[in-house]
């Protein structure tokens, strides 16, 4: 059985966050977490990318501009469920917690959403530290992005199957990969990367990705010449709710 994921991006202001984050960890995340189909709920609090690129020596990273787009990047909540009727079907109970909580869901700045399903779930060297379905890793990368042409999405699949999924099944410290397509939000593609952990300094984990190199020459475009990211996007964080 594959799991939908929501994705919740939003910034927080630091005059109130204390008080915000004992809200989301003792009042409302515990109730989405015990809501008809929801497998599990984690928060993440971002790591902040330096302005260099986030992978040596390939081209620059394109990022969308786009105005009507919100930015928020410094905490992500994922939250998965059975079903995407979870997420839109009629009287769904998340509907209602938030509607209860809207005066304080305010509080969420900069605050946008994508849903997502699973094209492919590829298995890692760390999978029996977290389970699939058991709960949210303790780190995890989530990358969110669009192609530039219709004809990018046949290469993008296409170089999934020939270099990054080999390199995920392999990548120390990894636990799975997910790579996604959405129902809703701006980026039709997303990647999910689950790790046991990450390291004070790191920011992200491509540099695991290189290392992990299976001699898979792939003879197509680098992925970062015909994508456009998300503001911030990828993002790469730890787990700060729930406790494990």
């Amino acid at each position: 059985m594959s799991e939908v994921i929501k994705v919740e991006w939003f910034d927080l202001d630091e005059g109130s966050k204390i008080e915000t984050l004992d809200w989301l960890h003792n009042s409302y995340l515990p109730k989405v977490q015990a809501s008809a189909g929801v497998g599990w709920v984690g928060h993440y609090d971002i790591v902040q990318s330096p302005t260099k690129g986030y992978i040596d020596g390939a081209p620059e990273k394109h990022e969308t501009t786009d105005p009507n787009i919100a930015t928020g990047w410094q905490n992500v909540i994922l939250t998965a469920a059975l079903s995407s009727e979870v997420f839109f079907g009629q009287d769904a109970p998340l509907d209602a917690i938030a509607e209860s909580h809207a005066p304080q869901l305010k509080a969420l700045q900069n605050y946008r959403t994508s849903v997502y399903l699973e094209e492919q779930v590829v298995n890692s060297p760390e999978q029996r530290t977290s389970p699939y379905g058991m709960g949210p890793p303790p780190a995890m990368q989530f990358g969110h992005y669009n192609t530039n042409t219709p004809e990018d999405d046949i290469e993008l699949a296409r170089w999934y199957r020939g270099e990054r999924f080999s390199r995920v099944s392999v990548t120390p410290g990894m636990i799975r990969g997910r790579k996604l397509l959405s129902i809703a939000g701006w980026a039709k593609h997303g990647v999910l990367w689950e790790f046991a952990d990450l390291p004070e300094g790191d920011y992200s984990f491509e540099h695991r990705f290189v290392a992990a190199d299976r001699d898979d020459e792939w003879q197509g475009r680098h992925v970062l010449e015909y994508v456009t990211h998300c503001y911030g996007s990828p993002n790469a964080g730890r787990l700060i709710w729930p406790k494990r």
